[in-house]
């Protein structure tokens, strides 16, 4: 909107910075003004209008953007913060071999993004994977990539028809007692490492990439892996998935965020992510045909439920090639984001330990003396820790933000942006801007209550898993690996960290910058 311009978002040097001061744990505060409703501007400025850095004939914004100091793949958070506090809330970007480029930091231009692309909603990303999945895997995928790189209708010929098994909270609740002993097993190796260290160890980032594969790998393959065995060797399949995965994740960082020389010849980021990607459809595929043929031995009793991948398998007008790409992308996907998001917020409860005792209290009036399994009951009464989830997302999102490419001519920031130019919403920084969320530098997870004591929030400001039909398709599986993680944990342990303030690194997604020494104490 044009009436609403913000300067410059007050982003310090860091994500620690910004969160490290004492959190609250009442709910009286001034009431923030109420969600302005989107004015069509009449009038909108033109493209040439819009600030951003020096453009250069034939190079674009490149140059600037190579030299600037803070333009670093694994710290862009920092790039953004310094454009948008030096241009204002929306910014121009241009670079060769790419769409024409707008950054916003206003969550009502994030909406009108999001709207007016809802119908065919393309986003310019993984396109290093495509170029792998479409050229150099031996026609495996037969030039159906997936979910991840795809656009337009083979996008939406797969998406429209996984959304239900995958997003429909019955069958993923169906795995819940599987991901509750996934997670009290995982408890069980924290308390062993807490006996023999005395803390976390360094490496315990990794112990949350075993869980989390884990975890996942019940709805994928419909089978444990054996990740939480305290004598797994390095060298073994889960292992080699979880390194695999981060090494993917890493490599695309740094063709993603280039120069996109890749394109051009194999740079060795490029050969890095050919070579992780190889070795990860190798096993994923390996461990598919082993879940495959348990499948066609079981017994076809008529009241026995159908796993997620059979389900998937039965669905008309996927073929085999697309569900084990999917499943293929759900273990790559589900390794690192949910164990992050654990790390952060782990992170978080150890600063605030009134939030952390709160939902202790919660934890301990839902669960109280309970000896089975979590169930969908259970974590639906736990409103205060979803909120502390929301908080997390807010403080230490994964990704920068989400990026669209505009369908027709539209107005954002009261300038007319071309059909065809790409927009991304930079919601980590409007996460951090205390216009849209006042106190933002404090960890309030009662801003996300249903009284909303901080004011209302508006619904485009954070978007963790995306939003609309290109919202992230494995959204619920994470929701419910977050979930019982944190409640069996709390209820079990008081944690703690004594160490450095944390930051995000970027590798694709935002991972800790310090190891995750906790200490996690045993409240009973």
């Amino acid at each position: 909107m044009a009436s609403i311009l913000r300067s410059s978002i007050p982003l310090r040097s860091s994500a620690s910075s910004l969160f490290s001061v004492r959190a609250v744990s009442g709910t009286t505060a001034s009431k923030q003004e109420a969600v302005s409703v989107p004015v069509i501007d009449s009038n909108p400025r033109p493209t040439s209008e819009i600030p951003g850095p020096r453009c250069y004939p034939l190079l674009g914004t490149l140059p600037i953007m190579l030299f600037d100091s803070t333009f670093d793949n694994k710290k862009i958070h920092k790039f953004w913060g310094k454009m948008i506090k030096e241009y204002g809330p929306v910014v121009r970007l241009i670079t060769p071999g790419m769409p024409s480029l707008v950054a916003l930091s206003n969550p009502e231009d994030c909406e009108t993004v999001f709207r007016t692309t809802m119908d065919n909603p393309i986003r310019q990303g993984f396109l290093s994977l495509k170029k792998i999945r479409d050229e150099e895997v031996n026609g495996y995928f037969e030039k159906k990539s997936g979910l991840l790189p795809e656009n337009g209708e083979e996008w939406w010929r797969v998406r429209s028809r996984v959304q239900t098994p995958m997003l429909k909270v019955k069958n993923i609740s169906s795995y819940l007692t599987l991901m509750d002993d996934v997670t009290l097993e995982f408890l069980d190796r924290i308390a062993a490492m807490q006996a023999e260290y005395g803390e976390m160890p360094s490496t315990f980032q990794t112990e949350l990439y075993k869980w989390a594969l884990e975890s996942v790998g019940l709805v994928a393959l419909s089978r444990r892996l054996g990740c939480l065995d305290p004598n797994i060797r390095d060298d073994s399949e889960p292992m080699q998935l979880i390194h695999c995965a981060n090494n993917i994740f890493e490599a695309l960082n740094d063709t993603e965020i280039s120069a996109g020389m890749w394109r051009f010849f194999p740079t060795a980021s490029y050969r890095r992510l050919r070579a992780n990607h190889q070795l990860f459809l190798q096993i994923a595929d390996s461990n598919i045909q082993e879940t495959e043929a348990i499948l066609k031995n079981k017994t076809g009793k008529e009241d026995e439920e159908l796993t997620l991948m059979e389900t998937l398998l039965l669905t008309p007008g996927l073929s085999r090639k697309d569900v084990v790409t999917l499943i293929l992308d759900m273990l790559f996907a589900g390794i690192d984001t949910t164990s992050h998001t654990i790390g952060f917020t782990l992170y978080l409860l150890a600063r605030h330990p009134e939030v952390q005792s709160r939902v202790q209290e919660e934890v301990d009036k839902v669960i109280g003396d309970h000896q089975g399994p979590l169930t969908s009951s259970h974590l639906a009464k736990l409103s205060y820790l979803k909120a502390v989830l929301k908080e997390s997302h807010r403080i230490f999102p994964l990704t920068i933000g989400n990026a669209r490419t505009l369908e027709k001519d539209t107005v954002l920031g009261g300038y007319l942006i071309p059909k065809g130019w790409m927009a991304i919403t930079l919601n980590m920084l409007i996460g951090w801007d205390e216009s849209v969320f006042p106190r933002a530098k404090e960890f309030i997870p009662e801003r996300w209550l249903r009284h909303k004591p901080l004011g209302p929030i508006h619904p485009y400001a954070s978007l963790p898993f995306g939003t609309g039909t290109r919202m992230c398709i494995g959204r619920r599986i994470a929701e419910q690996e977050l979930y019982t993680f944190l409640a069996r944990a709390l209820h079990r342990f008081t944690v703690d960290y004594k160490y450095e303030d944390m930051d995000v690194v970027s590798k694709l997604v935002f991972t800790p910058s310090q190891p995750l020494k906790f200490t996690f104490t045993e409240r009973r």
